[in-house]
């Protein structure tokens, strides 16, 4: 899976101090119904000359493509996915979180964003939001080992024993083919028990780190850098009014 809004208001409150000051809002390109004038054939094709920028390390260069293909197409949702992504490289989360947001409503049927969102929200510690987020990505693909995988490690991130956590852990062990997130899942398992077979007077799955905090615990999976949305020339027009 390739991995790469209006934010409600609350949302500012949950990101780290600093993220959201002077200045620190979108910038201005034209997203208003006002001007119906789209070039969609020109934002795909600057999305394109973007996803080589960022590749290429030059995150300045793509933040400036990426609004001018938003500028020529304001609905065009992988530049949005993208710009996200730049934003979240840059530790812009309020921003990246808006460009997430706004690339869901013009991709509903996509799981990029809606992962995205999630791994917004893991970075500045909010499980929950990120644990909806991952769930609605899961919906849609519900076999993508990079999604299980990102929404096991935000459970074990926050000491979660529980059933869901277990199971998410076998279906990662079951699907991944990533060696090093396979032998991860394999480990945490080892140091769990099933669910239906807890012992008695063992932690409960509501209550405090059971045995997947133990000092032998294998470290934790680290959370990646988002990927590029990269449609292809035959892909059908992508966002939407």
């Amino acid at each position: 899976m390739m991995r790469l809004g209006v934010m409600a208001l609350g949302l500012a409150a949950a990101m780290v101090a600093g993220c959201r000051g002077p200045g620190a809002r979108p910038v201005p390109y034209k997203t208003l119904a006002e001007d119906l004038h789209r070039d969609p054939e020109t934002a795909r094709r600057q999305n394109t000359e973007a996803v080589g920028e960022i590749e290429a390390g030059d995150l300045d260069a793509t933040q400036k493509t990426l609004t001018e293909a938003l500028t020529a197409d304001p609905f065009f949702g992988p530049a949005h996915n993208n710009l996200g992504a730049v934003y979240l490289q840059q530790k812009k989360f309020y921003l990246a979180a808006w460009e997430f947001q706004y690339a869901v409503k013009l991709m509903p049927y996509s799981a990029e964003p809606k992962t995205h969102l999630g791994l917004v929200y893991e970075t500045v510690g909010r499980t929950d939001e990120a644990e909806k987020w991952y769930d609605a990505a899961l919906t849609l693909e519900p076999d993508n080992p990079e999604i299980i995988g990102d929404l096991a490690r935000t459970l074990v991130r926050a000491r979660r024993t529980d059933e869901k956590t277990y199971r998410l852990l076998q279906d990662l062990v079951l699907k991944e083919t990533r060696p090093d997130w396979a032998q991860w899942a394999r480990d945490r398992l080892a140091l769990m028990h099933p669910p239906a077979t807890r012992l008695i007077g063992e932690t409960s799955p509501a209550g405090p780190p059971g045995k997947v905090d133990a000092p032998t615990a294998p470290a934790p999976i680290p959370i990646p850098p988002p990927t590029l949305s990269k449609p292809t020339p035959t892909d059908p027009e992508a966002g939407h009014e």
